[in-house]
């Protein structure tokens, strides 16, 4: 933070002009070595802040698109660039609103209504109608786009559609309940199910009908799987974290030793966890990992986690209580930032940049390193 001395009016007045200017050179002489002093030793410091600016409406749904944002309320839909530009936007009536994105395109729905919506960065908009209500809805960074809906006559059905929403798959499912479903850049789909005897995660090649393996998990519940950047399918469950190969073949897992689950990150180089003690509830943990499963680092806090969000070998952190914290890989502490006391959803983009979305606008800060 910079701040400036006010000189005394009544003492400037007894000094020769030419030495008023000596002094006032050496002051900014001095000022400009302190602050150099300081750039070099805190990462604290930001160089830019600008923000993403909502049309209006409530529930503000946000999601990553790429270097910028695709933000959902009860009455628009918008899609920004990294720039902070609304590049499209769309009124729409939502009781509960939600969005996914990508560098491609933003996708917007109303959870449990049919049909899902698109925004393009030049500007474009396109309607696709769906067969029965959409759960859930995934993009990924090729621009593939995952539905999860309602069917009639089946316990629900996944589609993928290609950035255009051509219909490129479906699966209907018929003894299993889809409860998340997300589709890799190479074309692989895993559908996370439930049944009665626990969890399946069915896999399947977007271009073949057939199933092309699966994973049972008995008497557990995945809550959601993701893809992390070589292909490995990382899974949660309110127990442990779970590393499978794409042939559904277990690699590792990862116990939160009876630890309750606060947030996870499933997807780019590495998983992340963050847990609270059941005993306290105040004494929080952070913990990453490599694809293999192995720990990459484990940090204590004493500050519960609201959301997690990587992108390289950076991780952010915004806990409850506005704060937020970015670290690296190995939970090295790099900087933090006190975002506004709204801020309920925090993305760290793939140029470096963090997103902070609050009730009214979303927040980019750029952070020196």
């Amino acid at each position: 933070m910079m701040r400036s001395n006010k000189e005394n009016a009544q003492s400037r007045r007894r000094f020769p002009r030419m030495l008023i200017a000596a002094a006032a050179l050496l002051a900014a002489a001095v000022f400009l070595l302190v602050m150099s002093v300081l750039q070099s030793r805190q990462t604290i410091l930001f160089q830019s802040r600008s923000g993403f600016r909502l049309e209006g409406g409530d529930r503000v749904f946000y999601a990553q698109a790429g270097n910028g944002l695709c933000a959902a309320t009860t009455e628009w839909m918008q899609l920004f660039s990294s720039a902070g530009k609304c590049a499209a936007k769309e009124s729409a009536a939502m009781a509960d609103p939600a969005c996914a994105g990508s560098s491609h395109l933003g996708v917007y729905y109303d959870t449990g209504r049919s049909g899902f919506h698109a925004l393009y960065p030049d500007g474009a908009h396109r309607y696709m109608d769906t067969e029965g209500p959409v759960l859930a809805a995934d993009v990924n960074e090729t621009g593939l786009v995952t539905v999860l809906m309602d069917k009639s006559g089946y316990r629900g059905s996944v589609m993928v559609y290609d950035t255009d929403l051509t219909p490129l798959f479906r699966w209907d499912a018929g003894t299993v309940t889809p409860v998340t479903a997300r589709t890799s850049e190479d074309g692989l789909l895993c559908v996370n199910c439930v049944s009665d005897a626990g969890s399946e995660l069915r896999f399947f090649r977007i271009d073949r009908e057939a199933e092309q393996a699966s994973y049972a998990l008995a008497g557990e519940l995945i809550l959601d799987t993701g893809f992390l950047t070589d292909g490995t399918v990382c899974a949660v469950t309110p127990n442990r974290l779970l590393f499978l190969t794409p042939a559904g073949e277990r690699i590792a897992d990862h116990s939160l030793d009876g630890r309750k689950l606060d947030a996870y990150l499933l997807r780019g180089s590495f998983a992340a966890v963050a847990t609270v003690s059941v005993e306290d509830g105040a004494s929080a943990q952070l913990t990453t990992l490599d694809s293999r499963g192995h720990i990459l680092g484990i940090r204590d806090t004493d500050r519960a986690v609201a959301a997690l969000s990587g992108a390289g070998e950076w991780l952010l952190v915004l806990f409850y209580g506005q704060e937020s914290t970015l670290y690296s890989s190995t939970l090295e502490e790099e900087v933090s930032y006190q975002p506004a006391a709204d801020v309920t959803q925090a993305f760290l983009s793939p140029d470096g940049r963090a997103l902070f979305g609050g009730s009214q606008r979303a927040l980019r800060i750029d952070f020196s390193r």
